[in-house]
């Protein structure tokens, strides 16, 4: 017969300073410390009690059982007990999810010798990803779906990792060694460094709850380390020319490249995202002193109520007039959208090679590629106030419509050259020229 043996660490107790330097000083207290040894992973921990040279048993890790010590029995059961939990504890935290980190164990010492306090105001025995889905319900109907989408996309992604390292998550293993790993698993998996970093930041968004609530006290997370990696990839936008010459182009022998062109074009005309001028409805028009308008309540910014109001320019109702009795283009799928509006400007012949560089797979990419095949549903709106702000509208005027925030925001998201900013300031009268 054969038992089945448990994962088992090495402790032993011994004093914070080297023996050979309490042995000059043979009644000097000393830190008694926990070491812990599992794998190649050394784990210190302090056990809160002091004793000195002369008063400890270096064979047994004990304290000498001299009558002159009061408490000796007192330590010496604190420290047995230490050594149980600790191996017990271990060879449990092995068996669930495989990998123990110092920090998972930290944590559990530090509960057991009550350093802290869980909060008993929540069911603590909640699992990592069963405070994740409390989270992504809570959100639910009070952040747009886009947010909400990305929300399960990182649960998803986590899950994945579980599944794939047959390990079980919890919130005390979520440290540095995780973060590495994480993003390793996810550049193996050939995701951009962009997409990787909206990964990351969403994770931080679970974890900040998990403290905020009480599930977790672990806040490795928000160290400097622990960064959302980003970078400036390449988008492009259409001039008001090229967005003339798609409105020209005569595509009724294909409905379905003209329809996704017309709704392409309400976005390069109301500057809005794809979830807003995708499906705009006639009850969305109203009259304000003679001029018709799209007002839009903006799904992405619906928590804080935000409502534009777009003109309905002649393109527009031209459009609408032509095709659909005066109404907008009907919704239409993204995906469908993104590869029939590529098609468009393929027979446009947008051909000039662009070249592009980004992060994926761990890797920097660097690739020419045609105009044409990189349109894409979000180039509408970057259009619009790229347009606008070439042809020296404010920048002010200009984040009433898009819905951006802040001018740091703003600027980072139109795609205009240094000289043509330039250009743009100076045009604004600032010089004398």
């Amino acid at each position: 017969m054969t038992a089945i043996s448990r994962s088992k660490g090495t402790a032993r107790f011994a004093f914070r300073e080297s023996n050979s330097k309490l042995q000059n000083s043979k009644q000097k207290q000393s830190l008694i410390i926990l070491n812990f040894a599992y794998g190649t992973t050394r784990f210190r921990y302090s056990t809160g009690y002091k004793s000195c040279y002369d008063d400890w048993d270096f064979k047994k890790q004990r304290v000498k059982n001299k009558a002159s010590i009061s408490n000796k029995d007192e330590v010496n059961d604190y420290l047995s007990g230490l050594e149980k939990f600790i191996n017990k504890k271990y060879s449990e935290l092995t068996k669930e999810q495989g990998e123990v980190s110092k920090d998972v164990l930290k944590y559990h010492l530090d509960v057991f010798t009550k350093k802290i306090t869980p909060n008993i105001e929540f069911n603590k025995n909640l699992t990592f990803f069963e405070v994740i889905q409390q989270f992504i319900d809570l959100k639910d109907g009070q952040i747009s779906n886009i947010t909400l989408r990305s929300y399960k996309q990182t649960q998803k992604r986590l899950q994945e990792y579980e599944k794939h390292y047959n390990t079980r998550l919890i919130f005390q293993a979520i440290d540095m060694s995780f973060y590495n790993k994480f993003v390793k698993f996810m550049e193996a998996n050939n995701y951009s460094l962009n997409t990787i970093g909206k990964h990351i930041k969403t994770l931080k968004t679970f974890l900040n709850y998990a403290v905020s609530e009480g599930y977790s006290a672990n806040q490795k997370f928000k160290g400097n380390d622990f960064k959302v990696k980003k970078e400036i990839t390449t988008e492009i936008y259409l001039t008001d020319t090229e967005i003339q010459q798609m409105f020209e182009k005569d595509l009724s022998k294909y409905p379905e490249l003209e329809h996704a062109r017309d709704v392409f074009l309400m976005g390069c005309y109301t500057g809005q995202r794809i979830s807003d001028y995708n499906g705009l409805k006639e009850e969305d028009i109203i009259t304000i002193d003679g001029v018709q308008f799209f007002e839009i309540k903006q799904k992405k910014n619906r928590k804080y109520g935000r409502v534009v109001h777009c003109p309905i320019t002649k393109e527009m109702k031209s459009i609408m007039n032509a095709r659909y009795n005066g109404k907008p283009p009907k919704k239409i799928h993204e995906q469908d959208l993104n590869e029939n509006i590529k098609q468009v400007g393929q027979m446009l012949e947008w051909d000039e090679l662009i070249k592009c560089e980004y992060t994926k797979g761990g890797k920097l990419n660097i690739e020419m590629i045609p105009k044409y095949d990189l349109i894409k549903s979000h180039t509408a709106r970057r259009s619009f106030c790229t347009n606008k702000y070439k042809a020296g509208m404010s920048v002010f005027d200009i984040m009433l419509f898009s819905g951006h925030t802040t001018e740091k925001e703003f600027y980072k998201y139109i795609r205009i050259k240094n000289q043509e900013r330039a250009s743009h300031i100076v045009k604004g009268g600032f010089f004398n020229v």
